[in-house]
């Protein structure tokens, strides 16, 4: 038996998972939640924040934004980012649209924020899109952004009544006839690609949170499960199917101590730079024989949380299974101080 012993401050999980032909994984990581100012200094949380061990929706499971992913997935082959909470204009001050961007390292991914606005027909003009009402946030939904279903009323759609790359959305009509004399709510936050401009035109979805497994971007990497057998992943799964954020928002390396993120137009103030801490976790695999080797974590996802001004880091390496394997030590704690308790002392 393999016992799992944390050596650092910060929350530590361990679990075993079969991957392609069964090969037996230690699969484990290691939780940093730190507190970011409007200078970008970080430092830790006093209390850390615990591993989810499921999924956390908005509101109904599986009909709903993915707010957190659970931490229990075993392996990333790449860092996500994302950002979670409510986007907020610059000056600070209520606004009918306003332009932001994620920036990971010299990639750029801009959307577009909107206040509430609304499709109405009328007998002259048909479809048209009103202008869009002043507002001091829009939350970062999948619900404010293009997508959606026919009818909410219903368990089970068939195709054509929903919009697969976001069925938690507005705007979509789908193939049915729209009721002219109803009001449809249009998305509040556009892709940089995908302008909303006419009624019942499928548009590319806009967002920046978390994406659960049955949005096309990862189902596509599921690969062929078998029901009776779900301990074992399919031969044909790739791994990115585990990666949860946005494609465009998944590094093409692990992201290392140093690398930068930055947030232009998303929160009040000027445009925020973080920089990912000097955090270097490792493990320390003991076997029988008394000799020890050490493995590497990795970064496999950063989350900044909006209202909260969190930055989350999960770190993860896998082990494969070996009767000689006595004990995994995991090792992890910044290698110098943090900017922010540097700047605060």
């Amino acid at each position: 038996m393999t016992v799992v012993v944390n050596q650092s401050l910060y929350p530590v999980q361990g679990i075993e998972q079969r991957f392609y032909h069964g090969n037996r994984y230690h699969c484990i990581s290691a939780k940093v939640a730190l507190q970011w100012d409007g200078q970008g200094r970080l430092r830790s949380l006093p209390k850390q924040l615990p591993l989810l061990r499921n999924d956390v929706w908005h509101d109904q499971e599986d009909r709903s934004s993915l707010r957190c992913a659970s931490e229990l997935i075993p392996y990333k082959p790449a860092t996500d980012v994302l950002v979670v909470g409510s986007v907020r204009p610059a000056d600070g001050r209520p606004t009918t649209g306003w332009a932001g961007a994620l920036l990971i390292g010299e990639r750029e991914k801009r959307l577009r924020f909107f206040g509430p606005r609304y499709w109405r027909h009328s007998l002259l003009s048909g479809w048209r899109l009103s202008g869009s009402e002043p507002c001091s946030e829009v939350a970062l939904l999948y619900e404010n952004a293009y997508g959606g279903v026919s009818d909410v009323s219903k368990a089970h759609f068939d195709d054509g009544e929903f919009y697969p790359a976001n069925p938690h959305g507005c705007g979509f009509v789908g193939r049915h006839r729209p009721d002219t004399a109803q009001v449809y709510r249009a998305a509040q936050i556009e892709a940089w690609d995908g302008a909303i401009t006419r009624f019942g035109r499928d548009e590319p979805v806009g967002g920046f949170g978390p994406i659960p497994g049955y949005f096309p971007a990862r189902a596509q990497h599921m690969g062929s499960w078998n029901a009776q057998d779900t301990a074992v992943i399919p031969l044909d799964m790739d791994m990115r199917y585990w990666n949860t954020a946005p494609p465009d928002q998944r590094s093409a390396e692990y992201l290392k101590c140093g690398d930068r993120i930055s947030l232009v137009g998303l929160r009040p103030g000027p445009p925020l730079s973080l920089e990912i801490p000097p955090f270097e976790p490792a493990l320390v695999c003991l076997f029988a024989d008394r000799h020890r080797e050490a493995r590497r974590m990795h970064l496999d996802t950063v989350t900044i949380d909006l209202d909260q001004q969190h930055l989350v880091l999960r770190f993860q390496q896998i082990v494969a299974f070996n009767v000689a394997l006595k004990q995994i030590e995991v090792r992890c704690a910044p290698c110098k101080p943090l900017s922010g308790e540097v700047a605060n002392g």
